[in-house]
């Protein structure tokens, strides 16, 4: 009877091919996984920029309210923010976008508020 020792050239082959796709989509995972860590991270950092305009909007006497904007934050200089103010209203409605650069395009967030003279 034949006894085979070893492996041959096709299992080899084989193995290979198995192990270099194993690899390929472990790399590809990795890959996605950072992009949509810093994408959530930039989202969360928007927010926070959205939120402190708001703060300071707060702060603002109802008379003086006006839009403005886009202009970059200036701790963080990627981000851009806008507000618009629906005027002659009262309550007037008062909505803060925060936009940034992302790979493929521009995307932004809004905060909505409404802001009365009492």
């Amino acid at each position: 009877m034949f006894e085979s020792k070893g492996f041959t050239l096709l299992e080899v082959m084989i193995a290979l091919v198995v192990l270099t796709l194993g690899v390929i989509g472990i790399m590809w995972a990795f890959s996605t996984g950072m992009y949509a860590t810093t994408d959530v991270e930039n989202v969360d950092l928007a927010l926070n920029i959205a939120q402190a305009k708001m703060e300071e909007i707060k702060n603002t006497q109802f008379a003086t309210l006006a839009d403005s904007g886009p202009t970059a934050d200036p701790n963080f200089s990627k981000f851009n923010t806008t507000v618009n103010v629906a005027e002659g209203q009262n309550p007037m409605q008062v909505d803060v976008t925060v936009a940034w650069t992302v790979k493929g395009g521009q995307t932004s967030i809004a905060l909505t508020t409404l802001m009365a003279d009492y």
